[in-house]
């Protein structure tokens, strides 16, 4: 199989010319994702609820990110969609798509003797093995003595992009996540700092905000406003105060993790409140799934989910026995990692928890190298793809990650080992 390599592009500018441009490239894959959208809320008789909840959440953005609403007005247009589409597909009520959920269009790929067929084993239990794995280490921790960051990312099986991203007047950053999301659920940005958003526990509603900003949108708000780990918080403490704060899912929390080249950051949220811890010294790891872990949230969250635990301690595990020697393909390594499935590191359809492993990325950062600086891409299931590499000091995108193209084509090839 032949690596697709698109056309140079440039998602830098206006943001009606950034939305432009991306609606254009995106077209197929957002039409069809929409069409999906539509043809199940008729189902459910939700089509005016989807509307009312769009309208709401391009006020919230209009007070938020203003751009942001300018930009997915032009992706509507360029894809031929009315904006709503876009709008109500960005704040979706929760369990939507209750068991009825039908993933991207994807025909059969083969992978050795074995034909996978692409809807195998499409499970319903909503959640109960946690959403992304996220780790970090820094200096002495790692072989290189220089930060190292990974994310796995689970999700439902929709077509995945990457992207250089910059409207103007805010900042540029590396990007990626499923077609349609006007978040970003892996980052690395222009200042040098990485970051990442994993869905968090499940909360009381009083601890949740709805139809707010999801922890993917939050993860753009702040590469787009932060030049610094040390802007973070101030600026979650100020969409707290706002009421823009919303969470992983619903009635679920969010948290957050960042790091640059001698500094991490975690965050724990609900819609109402936050703790963080910072990590300084130079030698330190963490790890975190999609539990709160930080004493100051226990008594604002429900019990963990047990896929949540599990992967927890064992990526704890696996990525403490390195210390010292952490590494990029280490992280390769515990990426893969299926040891205790269902509730394993990486994931199967066959798992049947109703979502995959649609990525990973493992970001390198240096304090003496900015061309060091640079996030490692599996841009599908990790088993089986290659990695590419992406830097924030760049400003092109390759248009077949920006459309999905690239991983349309290795979604086909499903090993699932």
């Amino acid at each position: 199989m032949m690596l697709s390599v698109g056309q140079p592009v440039f998602l830098i500018g206006q943001s009606d010319e950034v939305g432009a441009l991306q609606g254009e490239l995106q077209r197929a894959v957002l039409t069809n994702r929409i069409e999906r959208l539509l043809h199940r809320a008729q189902e459910s008789q939700a089509t005016d609820l989807l509307a009312a909840r769009a309208q709401r959440f391009t006020e919230l953005l209009d007070d938020a990110a203003p751009h942001w609403l300018q930009e997915a007005q032009a992706i509507a247009a360029a894809a031929g969609l009315e904006p709503w589409h876009l709008l109500a597909l960005n704040c979706l009520p929760g369990d939507f798509w209750g068991e009825r959920y039908s993933s991207a269009p994807l025909g059969e790929g083969q992978s050795g003797d074995e034909l996978v067929n692409a809807y195998e084993a499409q499970g319903y239990e909503p959640l109960l093995g946690g959403d992304c794995t996220t780790f970090f280490g820094l200096g002495e921790a790692t072989i290189s003595g220089e930060t190292l960051f990974h994310k796995n990312r689970e999700e439902r099986d929709e077509i995945q992009c990457i992207y250089i991203k910059q409207i103007e007047g805010f900042n540029r950053f590396v990007g990626a996540g499923d077609i349609g999301n006007l978040g970003t659920a892996h980052l690395h940005t222009e200042d040098y700092w990485v970051g990442a958003n994993n869905t968090g526990s499940p909360v009381p509603p009083t601890e949740f905000e709805d139809c707010a900003l999801s922890d993917s949108h939050v993860l753009r708000y702040l590469a787009e406003h932060c030049a610094s780990l040390d802007e973070i918080v101030p600026a979650l403490e100020d969409l707290v105060a706002r009421r823009l704060l919303g969470g992983g899912g619903a009635n679920t929390g969010m948290i957050l993790l960042f790091a640059d080249a001698g500094r991490g950051l975690i965050v724990e949220a609900t819609s109402r409140r936050l703790a963080y811890r910072w990590f300084k010294e130079s030698g330190d790891m963490a790890v975190r799934s999609n539990h709160f872990i930080l004493p100051e949230m226990q008594a604002y969250c429900l019990s963990p989910l047990p896929g949540s635990v599990r992967r927890y301690e064992r990526a704890m595990q696996l990525w403490e026995s390195q210390q010292g020697y952490a590494s990029i393909p280490t992280c390769g390594e515990i990426g893969r990692d299926r040891d205790g499935v269902p509730y394993a590191i990486c994931r199967n359809p066959s798992d049947k928890l109703g979502s995959v492993t649609v990525s990973t990325s493992t970001a390198t950062i240096s304090s003496h190298d900015d061309r060091r600086c640079q996030t490692h891409f599996r841009n599908c299931h990790p088993a089986y793809t290659p990695a590419l590499i992406v830097a924030p000091l760049d400003r092109v995108s390759d248009s077949d990650l920006v459309s999905g193209v690239h991983n349309q084509e290795w979604r086909r090839y499903r090993a699932w080992a």
